[in-house]
């Protein structure tokens, strides 16, 4: 047996999901990602969590990167190679997850942090939160998707820039590049993001996981694909139970009860 080093906790409609290895600055080793992908898996299957929140332990760090000294452990490039994809697809199914994620970023996201992170739907951070990819520095590049997922978040130029300069970014610039949903004060974290949750938590579930669905298939398909989709969905959706309720609470000034 060996100490999980993450934690998944469900409360009705809600879970989160917190990398718990506070003394390593959360860093992402084979086995973290192991257990990222068995809660993935659960979650996939849970039709009453609506809302995943992803979160690092400590005040430090959300995820400060890959475990380096694993890394180290790699005789070829062959292995090397096999563990980017390893993780890259783990972080394929969180993303696909029917659930809305969270990264919520009190700290540290770097490169294999930054690359969970984004692989959630939305980021929110901490003022004192910091971002960057310095796999150049280590004579690497991003091996979880980082390359791709970061252009289609910040465009091309951007993420080149971010990469080759290897910087850390401060939340606030992160935000102005178009990263981040929203930046909040340090202490103010857990309870924004809490506040975010409830709202989304208030509408239709099985419209959110239609609208995440659609929006998703339109940015890897064209605009006339992506469209037509959204109208069967739309017409799908209209005869069910929900929406029904929706729309009759609307007509009747209450509160719809999904």
């Amino acid at each position: 047996m060996y100490d999980k080093l993450t934690e998944l906790e469900i409360n009705g409609k809600k879970a989160t999901l917190k990398i718990n290895r506070p003394n390593q600055l959360n860093a992402l080793n084979k086995q973290v990602i192991k257990e990222i992908y068995d809660h993935c898996l659960l979650l996939k299957e849970n039709n009453e969590v609506k809302v995943l929140v992803v979160c690092g332990a400590g005040d430090k760090a959300f995820v400060a990167g890959a475990d380096i000294k694993e890394m180290l452990e790699f005789t070829s490039a062959k292995e090397a190679s096999e563990f980017s994809q390893y993780a890259a697809n783990i972080f394929g199914t969180l993303e696909n997850l029917p659930q809305i994620t969270i990264a919520q970023v009190q700290g540290f996201a770097l490169g294999g942090g930054l690359e969970l992170a984004l692989a959630c739907d939305l980021i929110v951070a901490s003022e004192k939160a910091k971002f960057g990819l310095p796999e150049v520095t280590l004579g690497l590049i991003p091996g979880f998707s980082g390359t791709q997922r970061l252009a289609k978040r910040i465009g091309v130029a951007k993420t080149i820039e971010w990469i080759s300069t290897a910087h850390k970014y401060s939340a606030q610039e992160a935000f102005q590049a178009g990263l981040l949903n929203h930046v909040t004060k340090h202490e103010e974290l857990s309870i924004f993001t809490n506040d975010i949750t409830d709202k989304i938590l208030k509408n239709a579930p099985t419209a959110l996981k239609i609208a995440k669905k659609v929006v998703k298939f339109g940015s890897v398909s064209s605009f006339k694909e992506g469209c037509l989709l959204e109208s069967v969905e739309f017409g799908l959706l209209f005869n069910t139970p929900e929406a029904k309720e929706g729309l009759a609470a609307f007509i009747e000034k209450r509160a719809p009860n999904f």
